[in-house]
């Protein structure tokens, strides 16, 4: 069922990214207000969530493999750059920017960094979904506020991070289903 998952998720991040722009990009463009108090703050926020937090992660993921000599935290590592690596494939959509910007806009690389660390940490700890998506959630928000991107550079993000990131995880060893990642959310019924 997770490789099913997987795909379905891969194969609406390419078909999402193949528009040059949706009319819910050009919507939430439009009708998003801007003022300045947000902006400075989206710009605040996209200095910490973002590439900047996913080297840091990798670094510190690096150390501590190495330190320990933990094969389970160098497939973490691997797995990480694999999630990360989705950005590449910007080239390939090479959509427009919201304002004029030197490099594609499909998916949001800053987005893309943060589902990275956020999946992988899911992976490694099975827990904290919940935190890893609001981290996702709100870094991707500022990028739309910024006009860096438009709102489905984001969505594309996600999914691209998470099919390739079950797909990893899965033909690394680190799950044996997508079920283990998620087990407090799904709590089996106590019976009476």
């Amino acid at each position: 069922m997770t490789r099913v998952v997987a795909a379905l998720l891969m194969i609406s991040w390419i078909l999402l990214g193949m528009p040059e722009v949706t009319g819910l990009d050009v919507w939430v463009h439009d009708v998003m207000p801007r003022p300045d108090w947000l902006r400075t703050t989206a710009y605040v926020v996209g200095l910490i969530l973002g590439p900047t937090i996913g080297w840091a992660f990798a670094a510190v993921l690096f150390v501590l493999a190495w330190r320990r000599r933990d094969l389970r935290l160098w497939k973490a590592l691997a797995l990480h750059a694999l999630c990360c690596a989705t950005l590449l494939t910007r080239w390939l959509f090479d959509r427009v920017r919201p304002i004029e910007y030197h490099l594609p806009s499909y998916p949001s690389g800053h987005t893309v960094a943060v589902a990275s660390v956020g999946f992988t940490m899911v992976v490694l700890a099975k827990r904290g979904v919940l935190w890893a998506a609001l981290a996702v959630l709100v870094a991707g928000f500022a990028r739309v506020v910024l006009e860096m991107h438009w709102v489905t550079d984001v969505i594309g993000a996600v999914l691209g991070v998470t099919g390739v990131g079950l797909v990893a995880a899965l033909l690394l060893g680190l799950v044996t289903s997508g079920r283990e990642l998620v087990p407090h959310l799904v709590r089996p019924r106590r019976r009476p």
